[in-house]
């Protein structure tokens, strides 16, 4: 059964930025998003998922990578909450 995708209002800012700065990382970002929607945790072992170290839930605990870009999400029962979509050179400035 595939995970529910809920979006923040700060990785909608995050997609629509990237959007009209990078209209060819958006194929990247909606990749992704398909991933987490069958495999959040990575268990298939195919995708570049991380669970990031010192994150609390609430602050993207898990990270997955495509070419430069990066998504920060927590999966929270069989729902995937996506914060932030950024390329890597400023997804883990504070």
């Amino acid at each position: 059964m595939p995970y529910r995708i809920l979006s923040t209002s700060h990785f909608d800012r995050d997609y629509k930025s990237l959007a009209r700065r990078t209209p060819g990382a958006i194929s990247h970002v909606e990749a992704m998003v398909e991933v987490l929607r069958e495999d959040p945790y990575a268990r298939s072992g195919r995708h570049n998922i991380k669970k990031l170290k010192g994150m609390k839930k609430g602050e993207g605990q898990w990270r997955i990578a495509s070419g430069d870009y990066r998504i920060r999400y927590d999966v929270l029962e069989k729902n995937v909450v996506l914060y932030s979509c950024k390329p890597r050179r400023e997804a883990y400035r504070g």
